[in-house]
């Protein structure tokens, strides 16, 4: 059975989990907003993907080296240090998902674009909806920057709530000043 070796994270009053997969970070599991209380893992959203395309993994507590890396790049990033990561990563999903989620990694620090914009984008302008569930099913939020990603009218839905999508693109416009 495929193993992915988990951690918890705490910043400020920020919880985190890390997950990976082969060494490689595969997941990062945000608290509620409000809370520093980290979700049971196995119920999140991010989990249940990964589990999906994986055929049923075993959780593991454990401390690797792309841990530590990315509580230093999340540290960073927090205090607006960091404007890229560079972390090893695992993308673990569809090929269009990954595509995606690839084209995500393009969108420069501090800046938005619309769901529709990163369709045409990729060359898929009619796919607007499924960009948008490809970017809800983003097992690697912040590092993988969903958050810049926002609808015609405004600010839209964000896997993790709202409050942390506002929360970060605050971070982002006000390094940018």
């Amino acid at each position: 059975m495929p193993e992915i070796i988990y951690a918890p994270f705490w910043y400020e009053e920020r919880g985190f989990v890390f997950l990976s997969f082969k060494e490689r970070l595969c997941g990062l599991i945000l608290s509620d907003f409000q809370s520093s209380e980290i979700p049971l893992i196995t119920k999140t959203p991010i989990f249940k993907h990964l589990n999906r395309h994986l055929k049923s993994v075993i959780l593991k507590k454990g401390k690797i080296p792309p841990f530590q890396q990315t509580e230093q790049a999340l540290r960073d990033y927090f205090s607006s240090q960091l404007t890229c990561f560079k972390l090893p990563l695992l993308l673990i999903g569809t090929p269009f998902q990954k595509m995606v989620w690839r084209a995500l990694l393009d969108i420069p620090y501090g800046q938005t674009i619309t769901y529709q914009s990163l369709a045409y984008k990729l060359n898929i302008p009619k796919a607007t909806r499924a960009v948008a569930q490809a970017c809800k099913s983003n097992p690697l939020p912040i590092i993988i920057p969903c958050h810049r990603v926002i609808g015609k009218k405004g600010l839209t839905g964000y896997s993790a709530g709202l409050a942390w999508k506002r929360f970060l693109l605050n971070i982002e416009s006000l390094a940018c000043l």
